[in-house]
């Protein structure tokens, strides 16, 4: 028989997708699935939804974040390979079956992190389209991936065994306990990119959800980025640091100029070395949606960028005086 995979979504007051998600998990075209959905103290009719559909469900009494949900799902699983979906992504038909091609072709990667798709599960505008867009292009032209996707990945469950599971201690919005796993997996085994492993997400569609989301995740960044020279997880970020770097001297060259006008050109100059490095996205968003959406995803990118620039540079600080925050990120208890 082929190994059973066991496809675990943690959900939290997911009506408006989890349907989606449970029926693109059920329709795979890889047969041994079993879906286990982990409420995580839903208050709307999140788990009965899941349950109507047939998948198993468990229910947390407590609100305990996404880390302690994926984790009493592993615990519930049976399967050899654990498929991690969020409850806003829906699953193509092969992705399954493509993990597990992956696998096969390559029985040393301990884990193979796929992408989200090029088109919204639910379109609710021209900010989620961005969004999409620009996150399938960076995702998809990742060579070397340490970085763990858990939206849309699978997992051997010899790696839990061996090295645990999500640090439990990390609870909150954007703490990045899952780039601590993904981090703490790539330190001991090999691990992949799949881009043919394909999720569809219902990503943010307000401008100041992703603002707050970036400069949240980018402070939290820091002790990681850090703490794991040897990873780079800079690199796989979805601002790379020489854009990140033109944005600064843009605003740089900007303030500057409130003085010395003449310094507007500075801006000007940075402003022009941020399109260039972002070329590449800005012609496939062009190629795939046009030119309103392109210049749409180049002054939304820009913002972003802005956004975790400053959340970088708040982190760093708090790193530089705050102790706790220094050790936030220590070695996971066993």
């Amino acid at each position: 028989m082929p190994p059973l995979v066991s496809v675990i979504v943690p959900c939290h007051n997911s009506r408006k997708t989890l349907a989606l998600c449970v029926e693109a998990a059920q329709a795979q075209t890889y047969a041994e699935i079993e879906v286990i959905v982990v409420d995580d103290a839903s208050t709307d009719d999140s788990a009965a939804i899941a349950e109507s559909l047939g998948a198993a469900v468990v229910r947390l009494p407590v609100t305990g974040g996404a880390g302690l949900a994926r984790n009493r799902g592993m615990a519930a699983a049976r399967g050899e390979v654990l498929f991690f979906v969020d409850s806003d992504v829906a699953l193509a038909p092969d992705a399954v079956e493509q993990a597990m091609r992956m696998f096969a072709d390559h029985p040393e990667y301990a884990a193979v992190w796929g992408v989200y798709g090029d088109r919204p599960l639910v379109d609710d505008g021209i900010v989620e389209r961005v969004q999409v867009l620009t996150g399938h292009y960076r995702q998809s032209g990742l060579d070397v991936v340490h970085t763990g996707h858990f939206a849309v990945g699978a997992l051997r469950r010899e790696v839990v065994d061996r090295i645990g599971g999500f640090d439990e201690r990390l609870v909150g919005q954007w703490t990045n306990e899952d780039h601590e796993f993904g981090l703490r997996i790539a330190e001991n085994f090999p691990v992949g990119r799949a881009v043919r492993v394909v999720g569809f997400h219902d990503d943010d569609d307000r401008v100041t959800s992703v603002v707050r989301k970036r400069f949240g995740r980018a402070v939290s960044l820091i002790p990681l980025v850090l703490k794991q020279r040897d990873l780079k997880p800079e690199r796989e970020a979805l601002h790379r640091p020489a854009e990140l770097a033109a944005i600064g001297l843009t605003g740089l060259g900007l303030l500057l100029a409130v003085v010395w006008p003449a310094l507007g050109v500075l801006a000007v100059a940075a402003f022009g070395v941020f399109l260039w490095t972002v070329r590449g996205m800005l012609g496939f968003v062009r190629r795939s949606a046009g030119w309103p959406t392109a210049a749409a995803a180049a002054g939304l990118t820009f913002l972003y960028g802005f956004a975790v620039g400053l959340g970088g540079l708040t982190g760093a600080l708090r790193y530089a005086i705050d102790p706790r925050f220094r050790r936030r990120y220590r070695t996971v208890s066993m």
